[in-house]
């Protein structure tokens, strides 16, 4: 009759606990996998946005970041500008007699009465404005303020915007695009007196249809400049936009006036910014590579409830931190990302040595899988020597993968792996 019913039930709880807590330490384990996965590809994005994004200003698949050259402006109010890969030295002094401007007009008029009360509408009593084929009635209550907003949300689709100046007094109605094919057509029914208001405003001369509508059509301005080289020569050169790109030089005109501009040799800004991108890079990969190669510690497995309930927030802390170690050792996908990457900068002798040539070589140590060592000295000097030749060898695109420069293939490369819902760590 000692048979321990007691004992064998207890045995039994036990044994389900155990079972549930493994089943809960597994759980946690795969949520700190895709924790970590999803730090890995917030990190790439971040690189990726960074230096890979040819919009971006620390971009290293743009020519810009290849420019041998510093432009020097005398009068940095008038004007700047900024060389590419590849753009020639140049010694010019701008003399901009004309800003670009969009088609504009100005209305001067008190902001608090009723535009009708200033400007009584013809005998038939209803008037409006038409903004570029958009009617824009005026009504008896209609102020600048409501005159504005009507523009602006009836215009909104043929980049016309309207404003009120407190300051001159003054309803202006603009094209958002400059230059001298930027236009406004512009009729004004019904309303003589406005009529005459604006074209005193604007030195503007209406036609009058059988109708009594009055018709005129403003244009926008170019930027108008003369520009002398180091021989005297002058070229006169008519632009749409303050800012433009001739010969891999992107100039911004901000003001009228004259200046001086010269290029002067100066690598210091691409070469700060290639040290920092593999700074950046480095550190991807150290991650990366360092969950793939960390041991599993088998002392620290996921806590269990009731373990956490005896400890502090600091030891539980310090515990999982030691239990997250080595959980993603040898994980295919981690593993694929740092070879993949390797062999695409170090996998071909000839590439080994072009690269060599440019400052970038695979880092000695073992342990340091897929990262560069960069030799700034080397870089700077490859620039100075032939810019557009590093641009060519490092960001040169091609539709054809193999002809594309080494970081428009890591381009692909991290985009195969983070930069959308269908990338490979995602899938995770």
């Amino acid at each position: 009759g000692n048979f321990d019913m007691e004992g064998i039930i207890e045995a039994s709880m036990i044994r389900d606990k155990e079972k549930v807590n493994k089943a809960k330490q597994d759980q946690q384990i795969v949520k700190w996998k895709q924790e970590i996965y999803r730090d890995i590809i917030k990190e790439s994005k971040n690189l990726y946005d960074k230096y890979l994004n040819g919009d971006s200003p620390n971009s290293i698949t743009n020519k810009k970041a290849y420019s041998a050259t510093r432009i020097t402006s005398s009068d940095e109010s008038i004007i700047v500008a900024k060389g590419s890969a590849g753009a020639e030295k140049i010694n010019y002094q701008f003399a901009v007699s004309q800003m670009a401007e969009p088609a504009k007009v100005t209305i001067k008029l008190n902001s608090s009465d009723p535009i009708v009360q200033q400007f009584p509408p013809n005998a038939s009593g209803a008037s409006s404005l038409n903004i570029g084929g958009v009617n824009i009635p005026i009504s008896e209550q209609d102020t600048t303020s409501t005159i504005v907003s009507k523009i602006n949300s009836l215009c909104a689709d043929n980049d016309i915007r309207a404003s009120y100046s407190e300051m001159t007094g003054e309803l202006i109605i603009s094209r958002k695009q400059t230059g001298s094919s930027s236009e406004i057509d512009l009729k004004v029914i019904g309303n003589d007196s406005l009529a005459g208001q604006i074209a005193s405003d604007n030195g503007i001369t209406f036609t009058t249809d059988a109708s009594g509508t009055k018709s005129a059509v403003v244009y926008g301005k170019n930027l108008e400049a003369d520009v002398t080289d180091d021989q005297g020569r002058v070229t006169h050169i008519s632009k749409e936009q303050n800012s433009f790109k001739i010969d891999n030089i992107d100039y911004n005109v901000n003001s009228k006036g004259s200046a001086k501009l010269v290029s002067v040799t100066d690598t210091e800004e691409a070469t700060k910014n290639m040290k920092a991108f593999v700074d950046d890079y480095n550190a991807l990969m150290d991650k990366v590579y360092g969950l793939v190669t960390t041991k599993k510690s088998k002392d620290y497995p996921p806590l269990t409830d009731e373990q956490k309930e005896d400890m502090t927030t600091e030891e539980i802390e310090k515990w999982e931190k030691k239990a997250k170690e080595g959980i993603l050792r040898n994980d295919d996908e981690l593993r694929a990302f740092v070879e993949d990457i390797q062999s695409m900068f170090f996998g071909d002798a000839d590439t080994i040595i072009a690269l060599r040539k440019l400052g970038i070589s695979e880092h000695e140590n073992y342990n340091k899988k897929g990262q560069i060592s960069f030799n700034a000295d080397t870089f700077s000097k490859a620039l100075i020597d032939d810019s557009d030749k590093v641009y060519k060898a490092l960001a040169g695109y091609s539709s054809n993968y193999d002809d594309k420069g080494m970081f428009e293939k890591l381009k692909k490369i991290v985009f195969e792996y983070s930069g959308s819902s269908a990338s490979k760590f995602a899938k995770k």
